[in-house]
Parts: structure tokens; C-alpha cells; sequence
């Protein structure tokens, strides 16, 4: 027996065995035939379709795995950001409600509260105010009297008065004062601006003459005080004070509420 010789060689030649029928037997085209033959028997149990299926089956199976992962992502998402931040909202809102309070007690020193979201000032019974500018003028006015009796000249008395006064420009605040955010930006409810008080400070005779039975009386410079007073009002108007005053509060506002701009809103006096 030749065990250094080829595999075929290796079963060696033994008497009474046909050699070339065993080659034929168990050669390549044996092992082909074996092969074509399992081929067709696996065709026959497992058919086309069934592959489709599987194929269908494993689509399914990495669909279902990522709707698991989408699902998976967006909840956490969910938990990680859309929660944080909505807890960070609603502590903002309750934040910039105090905020509203806070700056609406100290624009007005008053007591306020907080209803429905907005700022506002507690109603009392009396009514007070918020002077937010005051001016000084002066002012000169002149009063001439004849008088007579019994058709007999009395004389003729005049008066010339220099007044100085201070004049405030304010708010008198009522139930409706209010403070609110609306759509990001702060809205300022008060009442009209108004003069508050014209207090005189000093005043100046600059002449005084009476007739010879028509003497300038107490009630003369009264009277003409009272005239310089009305006199200083209807001048303060006439001088854009009061829109000064509104102008004064929205900046305030704006400072203290660290917006850009502050709608102030008037409310019915």
C-alpha cells in the first residue's frame, strides 16, 4: 500500500476490486449529482414564498425596532427637555407675576395684589396719588378796580402781583390701576394724568395803588392770588406737562421691568 501517493492512490489496489468502477462511483460527478439532488429536495419542502415570508418577517421585525427606538427617543426627549423647560415656564410665570406686583407697589407705594394673572392696586377708601413731576413758574398778573358811589368816583385801585408757584404732575389712583403681560409685552393701566396741586411759594407786590376812597383790601390780593393759581394750571397744561408725566411713568416702568417699551393704557376718570 503507497500512502505517499495521491488520495485516489491511498485505498491502494486490491485484488478482485474494479478500481475505475469505484472512481466512477464516488467521483466529482458523484458528489454533483448528490448536491443537485438535495438542492431540489430543499426546493421541494421550502418553497418561493416561503422565503417572501421570512424576507416579509425580518422587514417587520426592524420596522418594529425602530418605532421601539423613535418611541424610545422621544420620550426621552420628553422627560429631558420638554418637561425641564415646562417646569421652567411655570415658575417664570409665577416669577414675573411677582415681578408685576413688586414693581406696581413700588411705582405707586400702595398695597397690591395679584388677580387673574395681572397686578393691581388694593381698593381703600381714600383716594391717593402718584406725583411724578413737579415744576416751579412764576407768573405776573395785574388787577385794576373804579369804583363809585352815588355816581361819585371813588377811585380807581390797581394791583400788580408777581406769584411763584409749584406745580405737580401726577395720578390720582383709583380701583383699576393695574400691571399685566400681554403677549410678552407690559401693559400699564392708570387714570388720566392731571395737575395735582399748583402751591404757592411766595409772591411779589410789584405795585400797588388805590384810589382816594378806593384802597387795595386784603381780599384784593386774595383774589388775585386765586387768579395766578388758575393762571399757573391752565400754563402747566398748555406746557406738555402731562405728557411728560406719562412719559416719566412708562420709563420707570421700563426700567424697573427691564422691557424695551411699556404700553400705559388710560382708564376712565
Amino acid at each position: 500500500m503507497d500512502f505517499l501517493g495521491t488520495g485516489s492512490k491511498r485505498i491502494g489496489k486490491r485484488p478482485g476490486v474494479n478500481n475505475s468502477r469505484a472512481n466512477q462511483m464516488f467521483g466529482p460527478e458523484f458528489w454533483v449529482r448528490i448536491f443537485e439532488k438535495s438542492s431540489s429536495a430543499i426546493d421541494a419542502i421550502y418553497p418561493a414564498h416561503y422565503h417572501d415570508l421570512m424576507q416579509h418577517r425580518v422587514e417587520m421585525w426592524r420596522t418594529f425596532r425602530r418605532a421601539i427606538t423613535l418611541v424610545a427617543i422621544l420620550g426621552g426627549a420628553w422627560f429631558l427637555i420638554v418637561r425641564p423647560i415646562e417646569r421652567g415656564l411655570a415658575v417664570s410665570k409665577t416669577s414675573i407675576k411677582g415681578g408685576l406686583q413688586q414693581v406696581l407697589a413700588a411705582i405707586t407705594n400702595t398695597d397690591t395684589r395679584v388677580v387673574e394673572g395681572r397686578a393691581e392696586i388694593v381698593e381703600t377708601a381714600a383716594i391717593s396719588e402718584l406725583s411724578l413731576l413737579e415744576m416751579r413758574l412764576s407768573a405776573t398778573r395785574t388787577i385794576e378796580k373804579a369804583e363809585s358811589f352815588s355816581g361819585l368816583p371813588l377811585g380807581t385801585k390797581k394791583l400788580i402781583v408777581r406769584g411763584h408757584y409749584t406745580v405737580k404732575g401726577g395720578y390720582r389712583l383709583k380701583d383699576g390701576v393695574s400691571l399685566r403681560m400681554e403677549k410678552g409685552r407690559p401693559i400699564a393701566r392708570f387714570p388720566k394724568p392731571e395737575i395735582l396741586s399748583v402751591e404757592l411759594i411766595d409772591f411779589d407786590v410789584l405795585s400797588e395803588d388805590g384810589g382816594w376812597l378806593n384802597k387795595i383790601q386784603p381780599a384784593d390780593r386774595a383774589q388775585i392770588l386765586r387768579e395766578l393759581r388758575n393762571q399757573m394750571r391752565e400754563e402747566a397744561e398748555k406746557s406738555g406737562l402731562l405728557e411728560t408725566v406719562d412719559s416719566t411713568l412708562r420709563t420707570r416702568l421700563r426700567d424697573l421691568l427691564g422691557a424695551e417699551s411699556v404700553t400705559v393704557e388710560h382708564a376712565l376718570n
